[in-house]
């Protein structure tokens, strides 16, 4: 029986390798949490609805969140992003890094309830009518 190698092998953070170069990856923030890790750091990470990998944040990605969505992250929770492949310099070698945008036009904030309102039917108003000011 066969087995999915991406469950064994595949990070559980999104890294530049996973995003396509050139393309713009939309998706929805589901949760905006701050992670312990085993190495002592405590970072913020978003979760989202699509994918099943989590978004580390580093101080530019933060930034560019809170100028996008607003400092309270409680907020961003249904919010969509976008997230792009970048050139970054690490440690003197250039390698694939991530980088966030604003969400495509149309493609931003929650999604909002469709409202209908009713409209009152139209009266007819004769003109031999007596309320009639025409």
């Amino acid at each position: 029986m066969a087995f999915d190698t991406d469950k064994y092998t595949k990070s559980p953070f999104i890294k530049g390798d996973d995003l396509e170069e050139g393309e713009r990856t939309v998706v929805t923030i589901k949760s905006a949490e701050e992670v312990a890790f085993p190495s002592g750091y405590t970072v913020p990470v978003l979760e989202f609805l699509e994918i099943d990998q989590k978004l580390t944040l580093n101080k530019t990605r933060v930034k560019k969140l809170v100028e996008m969505l607003g400092e309270d992250t409680d907020t961003w929770v249904g919010r969509k992003i976008a997230m792009y492949r970048i050139d970054v310099n690490f440690n003197g070698k250039t390698m694939p890094g991530v980088a966030v945008a604003a969400a495509p036009k149309g493609k931003q904030g929650k999604p909002q309830p469709e409202v209908e309102f009713e409209r009152p039917a139209k009266k007819r108003v004769d003109e031999d009518d007596d309320n009639n000011p025409f």
